[in-house]
């Protein structure tokens, strides 16, 4: 397997094909939404990094700035990596850079505002993040602020009560998931046991560089994106 590539682009300036071959890419992995849904969520978002490898988009995710009552808030859409590239760090590494972009750019970090399908996804959090919720301990402040959010972005779909967003038919879930026994991937699948329906659990960081844990700012340095913008 060769390098992965790691590109991050204004999606305003992503190409026809690369836009088709990240729908493919989608629907290897997700089943159940109509075709216009993946389209509709890309042209909405403003960012996206693209993993590539001999010239095939192997990987992406898309994000969005947005501002939710007052505060900056980094929204995530689709992320989807092929599963013979999942062992690589160009995905992390790249939402580092966005990350410190922000933190250069913006009076203060915004929050990252993750809505997670499946547990590979919520993963992200512990495995590079020392504060995030809901985790392995409380934390008042950053809860209250996660409900604010999700209330505010999805008025309809979020249920309080659960912390998990629920949109009933149409919605895209995961074909199928390793269910994997490790402690954060058990916890995710009891905090949103609707995931392979396609429910989506609320998740919230502060994107501050002092959040990150020494693995984060390590896969940082580690990965040198191109920008397109």
């Amino acid at each position: 397997m060769s390098a992965v590539k790691v590109e991050i682009w204004c999606v305003e300036l992503v190409s026809k094909a690369d836009c088709l071959a990240m729908e493919a890419l989608y629907r290897r992995y997700y089943e159940g939404a109509p075709a216009e849904t993946f389209r509709r969520d890309l042209v909405e978002k403003d960012r996206a990094i693209v993993l590539r490898e001999d010239g095939a988009v192997v990987g992406f995710s898309t994000m969005r700035l947005l501002d939710v009552e007052g505060q900056k808030v980094l929204f995530s859409g689709d992320t989807v990596v092929d599963a013979a590239c999942r062992n690589q760090t160009g995905l992390a590494g790249a939402f580092g850079h966005v990350m410190h972009r922000l933190n250069d750019e913006l009076a203060e970090p915004p929050n990252w505002f993750l809505i997670c399908k499946g547990a590979r996804t919520y993963r992200f959090l512990p495995t590079f993040f020392k504060r995030y919720v809901p985790g392995r301990r409380e934390d008042e402040e950053l809860e209250l602020r996660l409900k604010s959010i999700a209330r505010a972005v999805f008025p309809r779909e979020y249920d309080e009560t659960t912390g998990v967003l629920r949109f009933g038919a149409g919605k895209d879930r995961l074909k199928e998931d390793t269910l994997r026994m490790d402690a954060e991937s058990v916890r995710f699948r009891t905090l949103n046991p609707g995931w392979v329906n396609g429910d989506e659990l609320c998740c919230l960081a502060p994107l501050s560089m002092d959040n990150l844990n020494k693995l984060g700012r390590r896969v940082i340095a580690d990965v040198s994106p191109e920008w397109y913008e």
